[in-house]
């Protein structure tokens, strides 16, 4: 993706004459392919001008500009009924939105995501913004860029799991940090799953049921600021199954000193302790780590283990 750093200017006004883009300010305009678009100034765009874009292997995008910024709203179209993907067009729409979450939270100028389905049509929209001095050909590279970076991770968000266990004492007071944390893993990109809310299968055990969610995520959540049933599902999900494992809990406070020593004997273990207003931070902080370790993990195996080594390498 091309360097966007840049800055607005809401009293930035372009040089160009009305007339020569008169045909992109009516309320209805037909859209233009990539070779007309790529002979504009779009710096000198009119402030209620609108510019659609439509071509082959290329995202439907609409670009307006504010000030100093191009603004590239993007859409695309999912039509269900001639959808071919080994997930559904509803989960795939849906893991598009959270990898645009995602990669907003990363650092990439990705904002105001959405999902609308309208029977067997299904809209996946969001908004990127380039500065508006950015060459029209790099303009349009940017937009596919962005597209196939978005279609990518929303894969890769399906096909790796990138959901997260959140674990810990889930009545009352401590079900709503329970919550908090869920939410704001959602904000972050992520699928999540509370046991409780989760529904249960006739012959599987409580621990079943921990397990058999624990072992589809990326990484584990606990919440451990209060003792709760979550004491007897750590050995088994962080010891026993080896997830990585992030244990959160309120300064000064904690369930149990009984796995203390836990964090020093296990790398994939991480404790962050945090204080009640700022929970959200370290829940970012929490993923963050996961994050890293996975993929540091990842590349360690990489290096070791022979069946997981690039093919070609020594």
């Amino acid at each position: 993706m091309a360097d966007n750093n840049f800055e607005e200017d809401e009293d930035y006004e372009g040089d160009l004459e009305f007339g020569e883009w008169e045909d992109f300010c009516g309320e209805e305009q037909d859209p233009i392919r990539i070779s007309e678009l790529e002979s504009l100034v779009l710096a000198e765009m009119p402030d209620n001008a609108r510019v659609c874009v439509m071509d082959d292997n290329f995202p439907e995008t609409t670009i307006t500009r504010e000030g100093k910024t191009l603004v590239c709203h993007i859409e695309d179209h999912i039509y269900t009924k001639f959808w071919v993907h080994k997930f559904s067009a509803y989960a795939f729409s849906n893991a598009m939105e959270r990898a645009i979450r995602r990669m907003s939270n990363e650092g990439h100028f990705f904002s105001n995501q959405s999902v609308d389905d309208d029977d067997v049509h299904i809209f996946v929209r969001w908004e990127m913004r380039l500065p508006s001095d950015m060459p029209p050909s790099v303009v349009t590279e940017s937009i596919r860029e962005a597209y196939d970076l978005v279609y990518a991770r929303a894969d890769s968000i399906l096909e790796n799991s990138d959901s997260v266990l959140v674990l810990g004492k889930d009545t009352g007071a401590s079900m709503d940090l329970l919550k908090r944390i869920a939410v704001r893993l959602e904000d972050l990109g992520y699928y999540t799953y509370i046991i409780k809310e989760q529904p249960d299968k006739p012959g599987e055990s409580i621990i079943q049921k921990v397990m058999r969610h624990a072992l589809i995520c990326k990484f584990i959540v606990i919440e451990n600021t209060e003792a709760s049933g979550h004491l007897y599902e750590i050995p088994h999900i962080a010891k026993m199954a080896e997830c990585v494992t992030v244990v959160l809990q309120e300064n000064g406070k904690g369930a149990t000193w009984m796995f203390e020593d836990g964090y020093a004997k296990h790398p994939h273990w991480h404790k962050s302790e945090y204080a009640v207003d700022h929970l959200e931070g370290a829940v970012t902080a929490a993923a963050a780590w996961a994050e890293e370790f996975v993929k540091q993990f990842g590349e360690y195996q990489k290096k070791v283990l022979p069946w997981m080594k690039p093919k070609g390498s020594p």
